[in-house]
């Protein structure tokens, strides 16, 4: 008997005050260590479907499980990376992976200790003791990527975080964030705008059409963990990603107003 979804959308619709639905019968399971991409036309709902599994809101109608509980009773789980890293300028990249630490009363020794572990592991173990300011654009997400994993978070929300980068540089950190998730695991919810950075992440690719955002199509994405760069340059990459470009397209395509 296979075991229950970790996290499950049931018929989930979102609508802001009086306004249109941005969301309409969003149905998924996911299973526990998954890392599931979004992807869509702009004004899917994308966003909006990751703040509703955080908790941050809640739906206008429909069920979010996680673990058998309501989204907003398990928010503790879950950590949110944005799209810009968000770093405080006057605290150093330690003290800023050690603010949510700070936050929830840990004791200052512990806090150093996790901060610098963190640091480590996303390969800025040197770079502690620097400010925001002398970083690079990839340099200050890793910083952000640490400082969200201090908590141990069960469930890693990431919203378009490098979707301001040069594609070398993203390519590098999908990379990176994989070689993470191996040695500390997580399962991931992933916002983007790149198909190639989907399919290279992703267990499960979900497509989303607009107006309202609804599933348009799913696509399970089988190649083994751990990925490395020499994935991209096979076939089966490639088909791949032909079949996730054309699902996007048609959702695209359906959502296109008349001319």
């Amino acid at each position: 008997m296979p075991p229950p979804p970790y996290v499950c959308l049931e018929r989930v619709a979102k609508r802001f005050g009086t306004g249109p639905e941005v969301l309409s019968d969003i149905d998924a399971e996911i299973g526990l260590g998954e890392f599931v991409s979004f992807i869509g036309p702009s004004g899917c709902g994308k966003s909006t479907l990751l703040r509703l599994l955080a908790g941050l809101i809640e739906p206008t109608s429909g069920d979010i499980a996680i673990e058998g509980r309501k989204a907003a009773y398990t928010s503790a789980k879950a950590f949110f990376v944005f799209q810009e890293p968000n770093l405080l300028p006057w605290r150093r990249v330690a003290a800023n992976v050690e603010l949510p630490l700070m936050l929830r009363g840990d004791e200052r020794a512990d806090r150093k200790l996790r901060a610098q572990k963190m640091l480590d592991l996303v390969g800025l173990g040197e770079a502690a003791d620097k400010f925001p300011w002398q970083l690079s654009g990839g340099m200050k997400m890793r910083v952000s990527i640490a400082r969200a994993l201090s908590v141990a978070p069960r469930i890693l929300l990431l919203d378009e975080p490098f979707g301001a980068l040069d594609e070398m540089t993203r390519d590098r950190l999908n990379e990176d964030l994989l070689a993470i998730r191996q040695r500390d695991p997580f399962t991931a919810f992933f916002v983007t705008h790149s198909v190639a950075e989907a399919v290279f992440l992703s267990t499960r690719v979900i497509v989303l059409s607009a107006n309202p955002g609804r599933v348009a199509a799913t696509i399970e994405v089988p190649f083994v963990y751990p990925r490395t760069a020499a994935l991209r340059e096979t076939p089966e990459f490639l088909e791949k990603l032909g079949v996730t470009s054309r699902a996007l397209r048609a959702a695209s395509v359906a959502e296109a107003p008349a001319s």
